[in-house]
């Protein structure tokens, strides 16, 4: 919701001018009265926009506010100002309030100012809290003092060209109607493109476009689009779109932001640099290629929800140049596209090869809706891996890959150009295989990869800026480590303060270190023509916030020592800026993308970025999950609500250059063998890939899921409570807990037995990364089915048969429904080993109870002692309305771990808000381990007629410590 009140407008340029004030967002107009015959109008008049739509969509949007001269033919501009919803929700409140905004003429902006406008606007979104402000008593205010422009923006802005070069994009998608057309192309060997793209640039709420290229998925353009504004600008998104002209309508191929936070540096002084981009690649996301008249996820590419593919990249720049001194040449602020030159070093860009390698080793949890058709995975990076839009000459010859045979495609004679444009034939995909029906639970499939794990190898080219990916690595470990041990100092606190202090200056020490190191090595770097200005200045940007803390002297043994707490900041405000370094906008490597397809339809998708899986054979700049099996979950394009995951995939992912080939396979589990596909005639490829690992030795487990209780669950049922039940995942097995019914804190007590489970591989390995298990919590309904309230993964502690038994320690797993926190579960989990010679050499079970269901061992459990909870009822106080009546007969219930106390009702809550039996107390099983206290809640209900109870709002007591 955006709030904008008009209150005065000041030094109107024009003589008896009738002054009237418009306001624009988007395509929304309102406007005030006319008052006539005046240069400083009094209004004082209120307005509200309302929109919906995700936030960053919104923040684009931009308020346009001018005061026009109103005439019987027509309103005349006097003048306009404009600021986006990003900035006004970027202040402090998320408003400016009593601000003068300066207005000019966009046509001709020589002549400066032509008044002020006072107004106040703001902008809130749900759950926002609103600020009240005391206006100031005006009585001769200064203007210039109180611009409307955010903190620390100079009052007098200049003028300033944005500059936006669009060179040339290349592997946007071909908008074919239909595959058939591409397999006769790939006879007839006509290659032509069936795209006409242009590129339209939006900044600043004015918007230019480049020609268009005819028949071109490769195009070059080499036009620069000129944009004129007020230095720094209001409007911080520059939004550049690939479009495609049809003879119909234009569609859009792909949306891509470029903040200008993130490519500028606002500090004075030799710190601040102007924004600078490029000339670099930016990679363009959007709607899976299929290329089907009516694109139902046109949205994607417009920028809405996270891309789901690869849809080609675009070589551009951006510049700013300030204008000094009178604007000379600088009439109107009309945007202009001209052509420029290009020097000829830019295109000499050295391509390299790199190998992306994957092993499946588990697929679960497949959603039961995909279908018992034969499922295939596909992992592609860029378009290289891509089966529906093989290049033209790959549409026919790509498909029969499986078998491993072959085909040279008949029309490119040139070496070259195939190894760019067919991802050389090594395999992308994995070989089809039937889902099968996991044990336990209905709704969830697998594929039985049990001792052969397929393997996929996909060649692609890209710029050798792989640099940037590998400092944006090392800065990320360094954060990473940083925060690490600033949780441990927060812990040690409690214990010690000279060992706290003692660890926070090791860290910091080694930070140091580390920074140094860093900056050495990306000193020493070739400075190729990939190096461009941006690069430099983010170098030095972190070389600046490290002289900083040298200066603070935080590391020298001063007299005065710095306090920790300060310390403490000091290296989370650090954090926070290596942080805003990590995230690169100038791209290169596009991000990895798994697919599952089942009988060749798209089902669901992850997505990987590629810095993620990159190797180096210097270990900090290797990325965090190359050459490591992790979890995915796989999730569907198109958003339902509720547990949106479609499968989990364990994959070992390697993305490097060629030239490290043969580090690929060393961090592969041991005990494997390689099967080749039948007939090797991969004379191409540098290294063979194997198309299966073979795991051939078998090892017995069983798996104890100790499920005891949680808190904090989020309230499924319209009492404020849920009945929860806990699915317990693992490879292809699946149990659930009994349900505890209306409670956010049950007490399961519960232990599920899995036997029979079998994995693959070394048991040293197994021991060291077990395999996960996914927890999923779901709130009972007596009719329908059972809705999903959160979900957490978990890896077991495993014992192997030569090991001594230890039991495992109860710990809290937070979970998560979707994005939001959904509380915590207490539980863990071991993996036994079981010997075919000695199968009965477990730990002891406590007997199960009547229902058959097993109890946590007591070694477990926690030890439980009685306490006595008092509670002293005094009244309620501010109680809002609910479903539009007001709260008259509140009560209170208090309950902890399955017991509690009401409070009495209060007969009328407008007379006497306060309670009339005052103490009560309940006795309580707790855990002696503080740690383990399950919450207390407070749940207040209104009582209504005929016994009908609302629920009036809840709060929880998660530390029970305090009292």
């Amino acid at each position: 919701q955006i709030a904008i009140t008009i209150i005065e407008a000041r030094q109107l340029v024009g003589e008896n001018i009738d002054p009237v004030v418009i306001i624009e967002i988007g395509d929304e107009k309102k406007q005030t009265t006319v008052k006539e015959g005046t240069n400083a109008p009094f209004y004082n008049e209120y307005f509200v926009f309302d929109f919906i739509g995700p936030q960053v969509f919104l923040f684009d949007k931009i308020i346009n506010i001018s005061v026009m001269h109103n005439k019987l033919i027509g309103n005349v501009l006097i003048g306009s100002f404009k600021v986006d919803l990003g900035t006004v929700y970027g202040q402090p409140g998320h408003q400016f309030c009593d601000k003068w905004a300066l207005l000019t003429d966009p046509a001709d902006i020589r002549t400066g100012a032509k008044g002020y406008v006072k107004c106040d606007i703001s902008v809130t979104g749900k759950g926002d809290a609103i600020q009240a402000t005391q206006k100031t008593a005006d009585t001769e205010e200064q203007i210039e003092k109180n611009l409307l422009i955010p903190k620390g923006f100079p009052s007098e802005r200049p003028w300033a060209r944005f500059y936006v070069r669009i060179y040339k994009a290349e592997g946007l998608p071909k908008m074919n109607s239909s595959i058939m057309a591409n397999v006769t192309k790939a006879f007839i060997g006509d290659s032509k493109d069936l795209v006409d793209p242009y590129v339209v640039v939006m900044f600043a709420g004015q918007m230019g476009r480049t020609t268009v290229q005819k028949n071109c998925a490769d195009p070059v353009w080499h036009e620069q689009i000129i944009f004129k504004e007020m230095f720094p600008p209001l409007c911080r998104r520059v939004k550049i779109q690939v479009w495609d002209e049809g003879s119909v309508n234009d569609v859009t191929l792909a949306t891509h932001f470029i903040d200008l936070k993130k490519i500028s540096n606002e500090q004075d002084g030799d710190k601040g640099f102007l924004p600078t981009f490029g000339p670099a690649w930016i990679n363009l996301y959007g709607s899976p290629r299929n290329h089907s008249l009516m694109d139902d996820h046109q949205e994607l590419n417009e920028g809405f929800g996270e891309g789901v593919s690869f849809r080609g990249r675009l070589f551009i720049e951006i510049a700013v140049e300030i204008l000094s001194g009178g604007a000379q040449k600088m009439n109107s602020t009309e945007v202009e596209v001209e052509p420029f030159d290009v020097p000829s070093e830019i295109y000499e860009e050295k391509f390299e090869e790199f190998l992306l390698f994957g092993t499946f080793f588990e697929a679960t949890m497949i959603d039961r809706k995909v279908g018992d058709k034969p499922i295939t995975f596909e992992v592609s990076v860029g378009n290289f891996g891509n089966i529906t839009d093989g290049v033209s000459a790959g549409a026919g010859g790509k498909r029969k890959t499986h078998d491993g045979e072959v085909e040279e495609s008949m029309l490119h004679e040139g070496e070259d150009e195939i190894s760019h444009d067919l991802g050389v034939p090594l395999i992308s995909t994995t070989p089809p295989e039937k889902p099968l029906i996991t044990g336990g639970n209905r709704n969830y499939q697998y594929l039985p990869y049990d001792e052969r794990k397929p393997c996929i190898c996909v060649r692609s080219y890209w710029g050798d800026q792989t640099f940037r990916l590998y400092s944006s690595n090392t800065l990320e470990k360094m954060a990473d480590h940083l925060e690490e041990s600033l949780e441990q100092v927060k812990e040690l606190i409690k214990v010690s303060e000279i060992a706290s202090e003692e660890k926070m200056r090791k860290t910091l020490n080694d930070f140091i270190n580390q920074s140094r190191a860093f900056i050495t090595i990306a000193e020493k770097k070739p400075k190729g023509l990939n190096y461009t200005a941006l690069d430099k200045k983010r170098l030095m940007l972190f070389k600046q916030e490290l002289v900083r803390v040298d200066a603070k002297g935080i590391v020298q043994q001063q007299k005065k020592k710095m306090q920790l707490d300060e310390m403490m900041r000091e290296t989370q405000s650090f954090i926070d800026k290596i942080r805003f370094l990590v995230d690169e906008p100038q791209n290169t490597v596009p991000d990895v993308f798994i697919w599952m397809l089942s009988s060749n339809k798209r089902v669901a998708y992850a997505r990987v970025p590629a810095k993620n899986i990159l190797y180096s054979p210097a270990k900090e700049q290797r990325g965090k999950d190359c050459g490591k099996i992790k979890t995915y979950f796989l999730k569907v394009s198109k958003r339902p609500l509720g547990w949106t995951v479609q499968a989990k995939v364990d994959i070992y992912l390697w993305l490097g250059p060629a030239s490290y080939a043969h580090n690929i396979m060393e961090n592969l589990p041991i005990g494997y063998e390689t099967e080749l596909p039948s007939n090797t005639n991969l004379r191409n490829s540098v290294v063979p890939t194997p198309a299966w690992l073979l795991y051939k030795t078998p090892h017995a487990f069983q798996l104890r899921a100790h499920v005891y209780q949680a808190r904090g669950l989020i309230a499924a049922d319209s009492t404020g409570l849920s009945d929860p039940f806990a699915k317990v995942t693992f490879t292809s097995h699946c149990q659930t807990t009994k349900i505890i019914s209306q409670t956010l804190s049950p007490t399961w007590n519960q232990m599920l037995l899995f036997n029979g489970i079998v994995l693959h591989g070394d048991r040293e390995e197994i021991a060291q990364f077990p395999p996960e298990i996914v927890i999923e919590l779901y709130d009972d309904d007596a009719v329908g089915k059972a809705e999903y309230i959160g979900s957490t993964v978990a890896a077991p502690v495993v014992r192997l048969a030569d090991q001594n038994y230890e039991p495992p320690k109860l710990s809290y797993h937070p979970v998560y429904c979707g994005n939001l926190s959904g509380g915590d579960l207490l539980a863990t989990f071991e993996l036994l080993e079981i010997l075919e010679s000695d199968p009965d050499r477990l730990p002891p079970l406590d007997p199960p109870d009547v229902g058959q269901i097993y109890p946590v061992p007591a070694n477990i459990r926690p030890v439980l002692r009685k306490y006595r909870v008092e509670v002293l009822f005094w009244g309620v106080r501010e109680l809002k309305k609910v479903q539009l009546l007001s709260v008259d007969r509140p009560q209170v219930l208090i309950e902890c771990a399955g017991k509690g106390v009401k409070s009495s009702v209060i007969q009328s809550y407008k007379k006497n808000p306060n309670f009339t039996g005052l103490a009560d107390w309940f006795e309580v099983e707790l855990p002696e381990n503080e740690l383990l206290h399950p919450p207390l809640s407070i749940c207040v209900v209104d009582w209504r007629a005929f016994g009908r109870s609302t629920l009036v709002g809840t709060h929880t007591i998660n530390c029970l410590k305090q009292f």
